[in-house]
């Protein structure tokens, strides 16, 4: 009988591909996911350690999925790294496997332990072996093609041995410019993914580690050795991902503005010419991938060569996710940013003169240490002159063994800081509003993610959710579905024979501060006329 597996990820982009990573791992072993409440023989946990709230509710998932002893728990991730002592320590947990190590590999071994210990009526039988296959043919395969440096020569142009026997698809002829360095370190090699399960937009990491140092950051001490992974390695990646069903493919790393580079530290830059740019421009050249998309970037990744790119295809969505963390200068600088107030206002004009009515998502730190009433009032000051789509706003949390939670004499006070929060808020709402409004009338692309659930409308938002019995010719009600522009902004519409993952025309009808509503325009199977919401 197969052993079953769990897996819990807590955190960013880049946990969420190596997740997959690591689903495909184990089911190269022939695990199989539990569903429900089943207790599984091994539970995963992806851990966060980014802020000390992460690394907390990291440690309550893994107690939780302990079952008592019932289950063999594997820590991996960033909190694996920062607290591995304490989580060992944990009942349940039988190993904690931090970024020093190859996770994928080092879970093929534990396993590989663990089957040749059990009875043999218990032992895993992996996918197309026979049960007298003692080697695990298809783990060997595996372990192979997700960690190159397994092999004994370099990595070449010819890429078939990185990728499944089945990708029948010709290597990539552009590939990177020998002039342009990459590094390759083992963890980001550890492997490609050719599916990304339970979600309609696929991550592809290219880049990992960080070695800037915000003063607010714990990463550089979790993730310090940088990496990239080549342009013909992530190109066919991305041809899998596409070959997969997937529209469209987010683009990211622990500090995407290094890829292609020794070290996040600019000053420290060895060439002028932006690697990054190198890569959009190949990964836009995919066939059949309809959307591309970035994460986070700093106003030193976003230049000439990278906005000509975005700006030359039309499949580079025209959305940009720009942290801004403060826009107070000191504050900025007592965070050891890269970069000044002016450098990302200049970098918000030449985004709004090259792309077309761009969408700028941000993040933002409120009440870090030292942060003045006029400090906070320079963050708003640049939030309204952005324009931004959303705002993420986060309350600053002192995270151990960095510089900004020593400096507890310049903590803001919470209630002051809960009040900046909430107009912060109250901002967002009045900027998002401000950036759709225009829109409505317009044609949007829309990336259906799910079916809506009929959830109570808030304030403005009753006409969503308006009945629609008399729409249909047979009186059954419409479906609500809901996706992302390429804009990022969701929106709702309603909906009858269309599916989760696939690309469709909506007019944009009514906005909201919270919602967007529009009328199903075209999509792949067929022509839907909806009537206009009145």
């Amino acid at each position: 009988m197969a052993r079953k597996y769990r897996l819990a990820t807590l955190g960013c982009k880049v946990n969420q591909y190596e997740s997959q990573q690591i689903r495909d791992t184990l089911r190269s072993l022939g695990l199989q996911p539990v569903h429900d409440n089943d207790i599984a023989d091994y539970a995963i946990v992806n851990t966060c350690a980014v802020t000390s709230q992460a690394l907390r509710k990291s440690r309550q998932t893994i107690r939780r999925l302990s079952h008592n002893g019932q289950t063999s728990v594997i820590v991996v991730g960033c909190g694996a790294s920062a607290d591995a002592q304490h989580l060992r320590n944990i009942e349940g947990v039988t190993a904690v496997l931090g970024h020093d190590t190859e996770v994928c590999t080092e879970l093929i071994h534990l396993i590989r332990q663990q089957i040749n210990q059990a009875p043999a009526s218990e032992t895993i039988t992996p996918a197309h072996a026979t049960v007298a296959t003692p080697t695990l043919p298809d783990a060997d395969r595996y372990e192979i093609r997700m960690n190159p440096l397994h092999r004994k020569s370099p990595v070449s142009p010819n890429i078939s041995g990185l990728i499944s026997t089945d990708q029948t698809s010709e290597p990539p002829t552009k590939i990177i410019p020998p002039s342009l360095p990459i590094v390759n370190t083992p963890e980001v090699l550890m492997g490609q993914i050719e599916q990304f399960e339970g979600h309609q937009r696929a991550f592809l990491k290219v880049q990992n580690g960080c070695d800037a140092f915000c003063s607010y950051c714990i990463i550089p001490q979790l993730r310090p050795r940088l990496g990239s992974k080549p342009v013909e390695v992530a190109v066919a990646e991305a041809q899998a991902l596409v070959a997969a069903g997937h529209s469209e493919i987010v683009v990211t790393g622990i500090f995407l503005g290094a890829y292609g580079r020794e070290t996040a530290i600019r000053k420290r830059f060895s060439c002028a010419t932006a690697p990054l740019a190198g890569l959009i421009e190949a990964l836009a050249g995919v066939d059949g991938l309809k959307r591309l998309r970035l994460s986070s970037l700093e106003p030193g990744d976003v230049d000439d060569s990278l906005l000509e790119v975005l700006a030359s295809h039309d499949n580079c969505v025209p959305h940009l996710h720009l942290p801004l963390q403060s826009g107070s200068q000191e504050i900025l600088r007592r965070m050891n940013r890269q970069y000044s107030r002016d450098d990302f206002i200049n970098m918000i004009d030449r985004v709004h003169e090259v792309l077309d009515y761009p969408a700028i998502s941000t993040d933002i730190i409120v009440g870090f240490p030292g942060e003045t009433e006029d400090g906070f009032q320079a963050s708003l000051e640049i939030a309204r002159y952005a324009g931004f789509l959303k705002i993420h706003a986060f309350p600053f949390s002192p995270r151990e063994k960095t510089a900004a939670a020593r400096w507890q004499k310049d903590f803001v006070p919470n209630p002051i800081v809960r009040e900046r929060m909430n107009r912060m808020a109250e901002l967002e709402n009045e900027l998002s509003l401000a950036y759709r409004r225009p829109l409505m009338g317009t044609s949007q692309r829309v990336l259906i993610e799910s079916e809506a659930k009929m959830e109570p409308p808030g304030d403005g938002d009753a006409w969503e959710f308006i009945d629609c019995h008399d729409a249909m010719n047979d009186g059954s009600p419409m479906r609500i579905f809901h996706g992302r522009t390429d804009r990022y902004f969701d929106v709702h519409f309603d909906a009858e024979d269309v599916s989760p993952g696939g690309l469709v025309d909506v007019r944009i009808d009514r906005v909201t501060p919270s919602r967007t509503h529009g009328t199903l325009i075209t999509h792949d199977a067929s022509t839907i006329a909806l009537p206009v919401l009145g």
